[in-house]
């Protein structure tokens, strides 16, 4: 059975570097899923769940955005702004963002650049929250255990 060469990387870290028979993450277009022999595609992420399947793991990550590249040997490239594992997300970080980003919102004083801003903030941190409560019953990898492949 083929398999998806994928990689998600960021500016800080590569996140993971896995073989994989499937990958479904957010787009602007709508959410995808991307099999092995997937037509070419380069797609626009927005915030949300990427979900990556090996077979017997599956990855639960947040990205903030990014693009995501499909090649025609099944090799997928995921360039993200930043991207977190379910286990990874700091759940009272998190919500100190949103109740910030909600705060802000309310202030009437915004320019359309800065509403802009928090509204975008507020996204970021309602799904950061979001998939951190949705796996948190999900066991975190064990200490010595790869998250990912290097």
């Amino acid at each position: 059975m083929n398999n998806i060469s994928f990689k998600l990387v960021t500016p800080e870290r590569t996140v993971l570097d896995q073989e994989l028979v499937s990958l479904t993450c957010p787009t602007t277009l709508g959410q995808i899923t991307i099999l092995p022999g997937h037509a070419s595609l380069v797609a626009t992420l927005i915030p949300g769940e990427l979900h990556a399947r090996t077979g017997k793991d599956d990855f639960y990550i947040f990205v903030s955005g990014g693009f995501v590249q499909v090649n025609p040997n099944s090799e997928v490239i995921v360039l993200a702004d930043s991207a977190e594992h379910h286990h990874e997300i700091d759940l009272k970080r998190a919500e100190e963002a949103r109740a910030r980003a909600q705060k802000a919102l309310t202030e009437q004083k915004l320019s359309d650049e800065e509403y802009a801003k928090v509204a975008a903030a507020l996204e970021r941190s309602t799904g950061r929250l979001n998939i951190k409560r949705k796996h948190s019953h999900r066991k975190n990898p064990l200490a010595g255990e790869a998250v990912f492949k290097e």
